[in-house]
Order: structure tokens, then C-alpha cells, then sequence
């Protein structure tokens, strides 16, 4: 969006996409840093070239939380400042409130407006035309795009982290000419940095060990992993299963049936529930192979890290998961809830070492020049560079 700043004095200080310090402020609603969005936020940020981009988040007076410390690590510099939902039901309230936000982006000299959600009628993101600052709408959940929206209007670009999420949308249609696709970064480097913690997890070195990572919700399929393990572990006793994740809001009494169901005598001891964990990285170099049985998923990143950690990968063909997984060489993907499929792949693995170092190896070489920090870092400047 180029408005001539010699037609509107509030926009004096824009600067050209050329400029050595274009200013991004970036915003989310939620705080906490254990599920794909903030990291996929974090790894936006990671890959700025700094001597281009000034990268600022916008956060709540009061707020605090361990996605503001990740970003404070990395001198992000934190706006306060409160943003609210405009409602026709208030419509003083709301103007002052938009009125209020165009006023802090132009003092912050903000160039563009990053918002990691597509959110609802933000003042924020409502306040950014007045401002003349262009906005991107990053999306990473399902979307109906609803006709009373208000923010799809003000968006410049709506960014999907597949081109299947973007099919997924409701209502599509609306936002559809400013539709763009960018796949989630994958920290390859981070990922093989892991080392190995089974003696702190209670594995032996004789163990066969799948992992997931992933929050305790019905679309992540717990229980269709618990089937598995059921079917599998009486003639496989050498595996053991353990899954990395916490409660999803709302989910908590699912999360607790499914770790009650564990006590089974079948499974004691051998299904591990971890909790939310801050060393992935090392749980990835703890393990044999990855199992993934989600009912849905826009992406996929703990795909993705799974496959960077060389661990062969069996999961589901859902959401973006087939554009990361292009080929039974990369990893084996099957339908939804086929308990007697998974069991059979993740066999077919833990018999052979060698098949699962072969499947590893294809599916982390398969990641570069998709995936990695370098080939993104071009996709996200050519979004900015596009506005």
C-alpha cells in the first residue's frame, strides 16, 4: 500500500521497503510458547535479516508469559498496550479504541503490521489503514472467514501455512485474491543440536522408542495412539511409547482420561506421558521413530522437526502433512484412525535399523530448499518486499 506521504503529514515517517530499517510489529494474542503458532512466530522473527528489519511486539499492559521472554531473548523490542474486539454494540468505544491504536503504530513508526491470527475485528488491525500501515493476517488454525469480520477487509495479505489449509477455509472466496501460502520454518540447526537424555526419561538403551509431540486434544488422536501401543506392545516389548505435550485448552478432562488410560496394566510403564517440555530437540534425539495420528493438521511442524531430527516419521495424510511428506521415501502416511495400518508400519520399523536410519536420512534431506531457515528467510522478505 503507497500513499504519498506529501498528501498525508501522519505518514511522514514511512520509509521505502529499500530502507535499512524497516519496522515490523508483530502481534498475538496468546502468550504461551508449547504449541506451533508462537514458535512458528518465533521462527518468523529468526529469520529477519536484522540489518533490514526492526521486528517489535505489541503486548498486553499487564501481560507476561514465556513467548515474551523468547522474544525479549532475542531484543525484540515489547510495546505495551491493550488490544480490544470493535463491536457495533459500542461504537464510541470502539472509534476511540481504533483511533487509539492508528495513534501507536505512527508513533512507533511502524511500517507493517504482523499479526500472527486472523483475529476479529481487532482495533489494531483496524487502526492500520487509518495509519496508512499495511497488514498481514498470519493464519495457522481453521478459518471461516465470516462476512462480519471486519479485519478481512483491512488485511493486505492473509498468509496460510499450506495451500491445504487454504482449501480447508470457509468462505475462502472473501479473502481469496489476497490469499498467500508460507510453510512454517523448520529450525534444522536447533533440531540437530538434541542430545540424547534417555537415562533422565527411564529408557534403556535396548529400547525401541516412538515418540510424539503434540497438546492432549481428540484432533491429535491420543487414543488412537493408545490403540496402537495396546495392539503392539504385548509382542513388541521393547517398546516403549512416550508423548511430549500438554493439555489443550478445553480438552483437559480428554487429556486425563487418556493418562488414566495408560495405568492400564497392558501399557504401565511403557506409555509415558512427559508433560509440556522445553527440550524437544533432545526428546527427538532420544527416540527411534516419530508417530504423528492426528486427525487434522494445518501443517505439521513437529512433522517437519521430527523428519529434521532424522527419525523416520509415521503419521497421517491430513491438512498440510502431504506437502511435507511427498513420497513413501520422505515417510509413511496413512488414513486417519487405521490402528491396524500404524501398527504395521511402526513393526515393519522397529525390526529394522536400518530402515528406519534410511527412511530418517531421505526425509531430513528432503527438508532443504523447502524448509529450511535460509529458503524461508527469501519467502518471508518477498511477502514484505510484496506489500
Amino acid at each position: 500500500m503507497d500513499v504519498p506521504t506529501d498528501e498525508c503529514p501522519d505518514l511522514a515517517h514511512s520509509r521505502s521497503w529499500n530502507s535499512p530499517d524497516v519496522r515490523i510489529l508483530y502481534f498475538y494474542s496468546s502468550h504461551q510458547f508449547d504449541t506451533g503458532s508462537p514458535k512458528a512466530l518465533i521462527g518468523m522473527i529468526d529469520a529477519l535479516d536484522r540489518h533490514r528489519h526492526t521486528p517489535l511486539f505489541l503486548a498486553s499492559s499487564e501481560s507476561d508469559g514465556a513467548l515474551l521472554r523468547e522474544l525479549e531473548a532475542r531484543d525484540v523490542e515489547i510495546l505495551r498496550g491493550n488490544v480490544t474486539e470493535a463491536s457495533y454494540r459500542r461504537p464510541g468505544r470502539s472509534l476511540r479504541a481504533v483511533l487509539r491504536s492508528a495513534s501507536l503504530l505512527r508513533r512507533a513508526r511502524v511500517d507493517v503490521l504482523h499479526v500472527n491470527e486472523f483475529g476479529w475485528n481487532l482495533d489494531i488491525v483496524l487502526a492500520a489503514p487509518l495509519a496508512g500501515v499495511p497488514v498481514i493476517l498470519h493464519v495457522h488454525n481453521p478459518l471461516d472467514v465470516d462476512a462480519q469480520n471486519l479485519d478481512r477487509f483491512a488485511a493486505s495479505k492473509v498468509v496460510f501455512v499450506s495451500e491445504a489449509h487454504f482449501r480447508a477455509t470457509g468462505h475462502r472466496a472473501r479473502i481469496a485474491r489476497k490469499a498467500a501460502v508460507l510453510h512454517n520454518p523448520v529450525n534444522i540447526a536447533e533440531i540437530e543440536s538434541g542430545r540424547g537424555i534417555r537415562p533422565s526419561l527411564g529408557l534403556a538403551p535396548s529400547d525401541v522408542v516412538v515418540a510424539s509431540v503434540c497438546q492432549l486434544t481428540p484432533n491429535k488422536a491420543i487414543d488412537v495412539l493408545l490403540a496402537v501401543a495396546r495392539e503392539m506392545i504385548p509382542r513388541r516389548p521393547e517398546l516403549r511409547f512416550i508423548i511430549a505435550g500438554r493439555a489443550g485448552l478445553g480438552h483437559e478432562a480428554y487429556a486425563d482420561e487418556m493418562i488414566r488410560a495408560a495405568e492400564d496394566p497392558t501399557l504401565a510403564g511403557r506409555v509415558l506421558f512427559l508433560g509440556s517440555r522445553n527440550d524437544i530437540p533432545d526428546i527427538l534425539a532420544s527416540s527411534d521413530i516419530f508417530f504423528l495420528p492426528s486427525r487434522y493438521e494445518t501443517f505439521g511442524l513437529v512433522v517437519a522437526e521430527a523428519m529434521a531430527a532424522s527419525l523416520p516419521v509415521v503419521t497421517t495424510r491430513v491438512g498440510g502433512i502431504p506437502e511435507i511428506i511427498r513420497s513413501d521415501r520422505e515417510g509413511i502416511v496413512l488414513d486417519v484412525d487405521d490402528v491396524p495400518g500404524f501398527a504395521a508400519a511402526i513393526d515393519s520399523l522397529a525390526v529394522s535399523p536400518s530402515r528406519r536410519i534410511a527412511l530418517g536420512r531421505a526425509g531430513r534431506q528432503s527438508l532443504e530448499g523447502r524448509f529450511d531457515r535460509d529458503t524461508y528467510a527469501r519467502a518471508l522478505e518477498a511477502l514484505y518486499s510484496s506489500l
